[in-house]
């Protein structure tokens, strides 16, 4: 009897034993907050929105303007850059454009170096009512609105303006001659070539000249 209950005893042992050496392995359970500390969460809307970009958009206020009061000057029926007819010279000398002259003529010049560039003035009127009637280019310094310049040829003005550009006779010092000028309201640029031109295709620009609309081009004293 005794015997018959130790071998049921070791049966029950090798059978425990064979168990526990095939059954799986159960991992133990990971709780949720196991999960939420080791698994990286999605950004919320709010984080994403304070991620910098990679490349900085350029502001508009950094970005160079297009036109600047420091920006090339071109001649047109109101004058040149600053110099607007109109404007009063008293104005004008304060800012360096222009320069007293006392003596002959108006007693008023361009400033040397607008003269260096080229760049004459006609002033009208006296006193404080004088203000800027006519501004002149004798040099390429600067060109006009459509890129005309001195030293163009009157073929190369004609492309540039086309329609816009008539041939007019002036009344000047000398008697009539004629000119090729741009009307825009009571406004005219003028294309002065050498007094007397045929006025041809060939004939070269001499002096290019922005004022209020006259027949008369007397010239200065």
């Amino acid at each position: 009897m005794n015997a018959g209950r130790v071998t049921v005893t070791l049966l029950a042992w090798a059978l425990l034993a064979s168990c526990s050496t095939t059954a799986p392995q159960v991992p133990p359970t990971v709780g949720s907050a196991s999960v939420t500390v080791t698994a990286p969460a999605s950004p919320t809307s709010a984080q994403v929105s304070t991620i910098p970009a990679t490349v900085p958009a350029t502001s508009a206020a950094s970005a160079p303007s297009s036109a600047t009061s420091s920006g090339p000057w071109t001649l047109s029926v109101n004058g040149l850059g600053p110099l607007v007819l109109g404007t009063k010279i008293s104005a004008l000398v304060v800012q360096g454009y222009v320069v007293l002259t006392p003596g002959e003529c108006e007693g008023v010049a361009s400033s040397p170096a607008l003269e260096a560039q080229g760049v004459f003035i006609y002033p009208a009127g006296t006193g404080a009512s004088e203000v800027l009637a006519e501004v002149s280019l004798s040099k390429p310094t600067y060109t006009t609105l459509s890129g005309a310049k001195v030293g163009d040829t009157l073929k190369r003005v004609k492309q540039l303006y086309g329609a816009q550009l008539s041939i007019e006779t002036k009344n000047g010092n000398g008697g009539p001659f004629q000119v090729a000028h741009v009307m825009v309201g009571t406004r005219e640029v003028v294309f002065y070539f050498p007094y007397g031109s045929a006025m041809v295709d060939t004939d070269v620009v001499q002096m290019i000249i922005a004022r209020n609309y006259s027949v008369d081009m007397m010239g200065e004293c």
